[in-house]
């Protein structure tokens, strides 16, 4: 066990997405060390699954009642917190709560370490925000390209530390791959919102209809954006082939249908390292994605993946089609992906990682 002190995950975000699950796992990891407290959202994501999120692990739930993400009742539920449990370290995830959590720390001496996992597009270097970043230590970014962005977008203390740590998942040493038939099944994870592109996936799946090319398409993920949802719906009405499209929603069954999956089809803009994409090279799935931010360090580390060139449903029908016509070599490549996702992405490489930052 660690000697470092009583350390605190925070992520007080109430929806469903990668950044919550990598506030639970990342908690998860360190407990195998620790004792965690993790503080989450009353009603959100988090809580409501805490049986399943945190159950036989050393993690004691606290949970933060608030309705606004600058307010005093924010700030003393979480100072109340620190102190009553004598909080030395602190790993916020997220980003909206970063004004209250620099009052409910002020004074204490607390080694506060924000991670970002998603790209920043307004830069927060004004004097109000100098002020509400000044009691951060360390600043980590899931990739090279979100470290580089919060160099660029975040006002970071010249005594405070820009690192990249990679996340992590526990892959299976062996995994039952889909055996080839005469479908091309695809599978899209994320939840259902205009920035996972589900629509350009459909849009992208009419060059493998009308070549007569048998498939399946699901969607798995949260529905988030029920005007997204109702768009989706409305373009499949109009669709010959909307039968072979399957919103299956939320699921805890996702390793199932990864296994029975040939392709991984991730038309999204803006991601980090993505929680997703990692699961889909640790099972082996043909792995398609848009060349955007950190996807270009999947390439670098050495993974077999396609990569669009103007990020749109052209570049995508292209690289559809081709893979079609040449499934088995597709699918051995993929294959190879999987012991190298094991190794990069090992949960006690992030343990360690993480462990260095704590005090």
């Amino acid at each position: 066990m660690s000697q470092k002190g009583q350390t605190a995950v925070i992520c007080l975000s109430k929806v469903n997405g990668g950044m919550e699950l990598a506030a639970v796992k990342l908690a998860r990891i360190l407990s195998a060390e620790m004792g965690i407290i993790f503080m989450a959202r009353d009603g959100g994501f988090i809580e409501k699954e805490r049986v399943n999120h945190f159950e036989n692990y050393d993690i004691s739930l606290h949970v933060i009642d608030f309705k606004s993400y600058f307010s005093l009742k924010l700030i003393s539920s979480v100072r109340e917190v620190i102190k009553n449990n004598n909080i030395k370290n602190i790993i916020f995830l997220g980003a909206s709560e970063m004004r209250s959590l620099y009052f409910a720390c002020l004074g204490l001496n607390v080694n506060f370490i924000i991670r970002q996992g998603s790209k920043k597009t307004t830069p927060k270097k004004d004097p109000i925000h100098r002020l509400f970043y000044s009691n951060i230590n360390h600043f980590v970014g899931n990739c090279e390209y979100i470290k580089q962005n919060m160099k660029e977008t975040l006002p970071i203390p010249k005594h405070a530390t820009l690192s990249r740590i990679y996340s992590s998942l526990k892959l299976p040493l062996h995994v039952e791959t889909k055996k080839q038939n005469d479908v091309l099944d695809i599978v899209l994870v994320g939840r259902i919102h205009p920035g996972k592109g589900q629509l350009d996936a459909i849009k992208a799946c009419e060059v493998l209809y009308k070549n007569n090319i048998k498939f399946t398409l699901r969607f798995l993920g949260d529905i988030q954006h029920k005007e997204y949802h109702q768009d989706i719906l409305k373009y499949l009405d109009n669709s010959p082939f909307k039968n072979s499209v399957e919103i299956v929603g939320y699921t805890k069954e996702v390793p199932k249908y990864l296994q029975q999956s040939d392709i991984f089809l991730f038309p999204a803009l803006g991601e980090g390292m993505s929680n997703a994409i990692i699961e889909a090279l640790g099972y082996g799935l043909i792995t398609i994605i848009y060349d955007d931010t950190s996807s270009p360090e999947f390439k670098t580390l050495g993974f077999n993946i396609h990569l669009t060139k103007e990020n749109n449903v052209k570049n995508l029908q292209d690289i559809l089609f081709n893979i079609s016509k040449d499934i088995t070599i597709e699918k051995e490549q993929a294959t190879q992906n999987m012991p190298l996702a094991r190794k990069v992405f090992a949960t006690t490489r992030e343990k360690n990682e993480y462990l260095n930052l704590l005090r």
